[in-house]
């Protein structure tokens, strides 16, 4: 009777102690499984490994988008009295409006005029302010279009005309209020979060006819987990997309892939020299890309009234935002504002002297990738189609911190006592087939292509793990000699 020597697992999978055992009855072997279906177990390691480490970073990207889905609803609570007209008198000239204006700020350069045809909104008119950390933050004084009573004074974000508290829980939300070197974490965790959401998906259906007769606690827990994940999986590779569009690294890349193929918004020519020499009917693919430079200012602010005029007789509807030209030679840029349930935003360049419009660029002009970009990232900030925008977002940002809890829990109940279980055993890579192996190479070096940091984050981590084997083994061989 022959004895062999077994090395017995400790509770975090570290080892005790050897024993030596009696040989036992053969027990049946278990089927093996066709080496051509076994990536799997690479597939699933990745999932767990990847899961447990980049998980914190996906709890604070879900928190923070969560905040960042209801934003929208939240501003327009909070500020109800900077937006809203309630003087109920006939609007006065929007020359009148700036002027008013500019008493608050009379040291500031005009930007833009942002009016609405709701009688109820304020007009906006927008400064460029020299203390504020880039050209996409304005100041932007709120007037009563028909009283001229100012109705506020803050600082506005960007196109999405995002106010003080939307502007923080969306630094928040992308750079962890960290500046720059916080946007490192956001793009890491975007792109983990398609890579770990398919993993998940192929782990499941490769064991979708191999479900267990027993029904533990973790088991039940882990078809919760699998049912959520397959429900949201749509939603996470669409954050992952739309995610990377504004990040660090992949988002210069795909801005500049954009551009080589002319992907990109067109804009509308500016320059009133050669307005004689325009032709309404050129291709707007090719137009230069002008846009109306914060800081300038301009003598007569009745251009406005007339500029709107011409705007609104060109076709445009809705909240529009009036950029001042950045000179005398040119006009200015009258686009529709990005608003719920707006699919389409038209824009023109109008003379300011003349009223004449130089150019007009039709939303339908568009190239269809721009178009996608636009209504894609209005999807990502919950503005295109308002509240059931936020709620689909919230309920997706909701689901993931839930996935996070679970898949925590399932990794603790795996070990035993206050410790956490085991991961899945390494070697997984060795077992699957060379055509496997080259699959998931191929996949893994194109993603990290178009995501740097995914790429990077995941060498760190086969490093680590394969320096980690390497010293379990060390620690091992004197135990078994």
């Amino acid at each position: 009777m022959s004895l062999r020597w077994e090395l017995l697992r400790g509770r975090n999978d570290s080892f005790f102690m050897i024993r030596s055992i009696r040989d036992s009855p053969p027990s049946a072997a278990p089927k093996s499984t066709p080496r051509s279906y076994r990536a799997q177990g690479v597939v699933h390691r990745l999932h767990s490994v990847a899961g447990v480490f980049v998980a914190p970073l996906l709890l604070v990207a879900a928190l923070t988008g969560l905040l960042y889905a209801v934003a929208p609803t939240l501003e327009t609570w909070i500020y109800r009295d900077a937006l809203t007209a309630e003087s109920g008198l006939p609007p006065q000239p929007v020359a009148d409006q700036i002027t008013r204006a500019k008493e608050v700020h009379p040291d500031m350069d005009l930007s833009a005029v942002q009016v609405s045809e709701d009688p109820r909104a304020t007009t906006r008119v927008l400064f460029s302010d020299p203390s504020l950390t880039s050209s996409s933050y304005r100041r932007a004084v709120f007037i009563d279009p028909g009283s001229l009573e100012v109705k506020g004074d803050m600082v506005q974000y960007g196109s999405s005309r995002s106010l003080p508290l939307r502007s923080w829980i969306a630094e928040g939300h992308r750079r962890l209020w960290l500046g720059d070197v916080g946007r490192i974490y956001s793009e890491t965790a975007a792109s983990w979060l398609g890579a770990i959401s398919i993993a998940g998906a192929v782990v499941w259906w490769s064991r979708r006819s191999h479900r267990s007769a027993t029904s533990s606690s973790r088991q039940r827990l882990s078809r919760k987990h699998t049912t959520l994940g397959l429900w949201l999986l749509p939603g996470f590779v669409f954050l992952t997309i739309t995610g990377l569009t504004w990040s660090l690294v992949a988002g210069t890349n795909i801005s500049a892939f954009r551009s080589q193929l002319n992907w990109v918004e067109p804009k509308p020519a500016v320059s009133i020299t050669n307005t004689e020499l325009h032709d309404a009917t050129a291709d707007h693919s090719v137009h230069t890309h002008h846009e109306a430079v914060s800081g300038a200012s301009i003598s007569d602010p009745a251009q406005a009234d007339t500029v709107i005029a011409a705007a609104r007789e060109a076709g445009l509807t809705g909240m529009i935002d009036v950029n001042v030209p950045p000179d005398t030679d040119s006009g200015w840029v009258v686009k529709e504002s990005r608003e719920a349930w707006k699919l389409a935003n038209d824009a023109v360049s109008v003379n300011g002297e003349t009223s004449a419009v130089i150019d007009t660029v039709e939303f339908s002009q568009w190239p269809l990738a721009a178009k996608l970009s636009v209504w894609l990232i209005q999807l990502h900030m919950g503005t295109l189609f308002g509240w059931i925008n936020q709620l689909i977002l919230a309920v997706i940002a909701f689901g993931l911190i839930i996935m996070i809890c679970w898949g925590y829990v399932m990794w603790w109940r795996r070990g035993r006592g206050y410790k956490p279980g085991r991961l899945p055993a390494a070697g997984q890579w060795r077992k699957a087939s060379p055509v496997a192996r080259g699959m998931i190479v191929i996949l893994l070096v194109a993603y990290s292509i178009l995501a740097p940091l995914f790429g990077i984050s995941l060498i760190v981590f086969v490093v680590l793990d394969a320096l980690y084997q390497q010293l379990r083994h060390r620690l091992m061989m004197p135990l078994t000699r």
